[in-house]
């Protein structure tokens, strides 16, 4: 149903000497995306403050939590066109943007009922600026790549039919609609916490139709985030 499961930041010169920091970006070094905002923001999770945050069994009545954070993604995962590579990148197979390899995943599903399943990563940006650059660069692509593209993941090649935000969409949110050229539908929900990517993608069992994201599992997760942050 899915596809395979899959330092500090530096102390802002004086500002003086601040238009000559050359910051480095994610969404620039990977993906030839736009440059990064100038100021640094929040500092980045720790790896072991990213395992802490992330949700785990106990943390939603109701829902049942499988630790995934050793499984591989695959790094190498491309779309055809370059405009295209930040929904890769950002909520395809987030880990593969991850800074320093920060990043946690959780595969959930409900107690009862499993009809659906939820996978959750959290990944860390090397600053502030960089994860709100993140979110810039997946809106355009989002926008860019409508009618859709080839995906290259696992070493097969999809097309993509469609690729779109719907109204829950903001500026801290993505809210992306996400279908395969063979019928295949996933929601991917891609939110910002600081210097914390939050990505949660949804699919039924047989991805058939679109389903969203439980309120109070996002919830939860920042609550959790904000207080391992403290």
């Amino acid at each position: 149903m899915f596809e395979k499961k899959a330092g500090k930041s530096e102390d802002m010169a004086p500002v003086v000497g601040r238009k000559s920091v050359v910051m480095t970006c994610l969404a620039v070094v990977l993906f030839g995306a736009a440059a990064c905002g100038d100021e640094a923001g929040a500092e980045p999770l720790s790896k072991s403050q990213i395992s802490r945050a992330v949700l785990s069994q106990g943390d939603v009545p109701g829902y049942n939590f499988f630790d995934e954070s050793r499984a591989e993604t695959d790094k190498s995962a491309r779309a055809d066109k370059k405009a295209c590579q930040p929904i890769v990148a950002f909520a395809i197979a987030p880990e593969m943007s991850a800074y320093d390899k920060r990043s946690a995943r959780q595969r959930i599903t409900k107690s009862e009922k499993p009809d659906a399943d939820y996978q959750l990563i959290l990944t860390s940006a090397e600053s502030e600026a960089a994860a709100q650059d993140a979110l810039k660069d997946l809106k355009s692509a989002v926008t860019a790549c409508s009618s859709g593209f080839n995906l290259t993941y696992s070493g097969q090649t999809n097309k993509v039919r469609r690729v779109t935000s719907d109204k829950t969409s903001s500026g801290s949110q993505i809210n992306i609609l996400f279908e395969y050229q063979a019928g295949m539908k996933i929601r991917y929900v891609v939110m910002r916490e600081g210097a914390t990517l939050v990505r949660i993608s949804a699919a039924t069992r047989y991805a058939n139709e679109f389903v969203t994201v439980p309120k109070r599992i996002s919830e939860k997760q920042f609550q959790k985030l904000r207080k391992v942050a403290e």
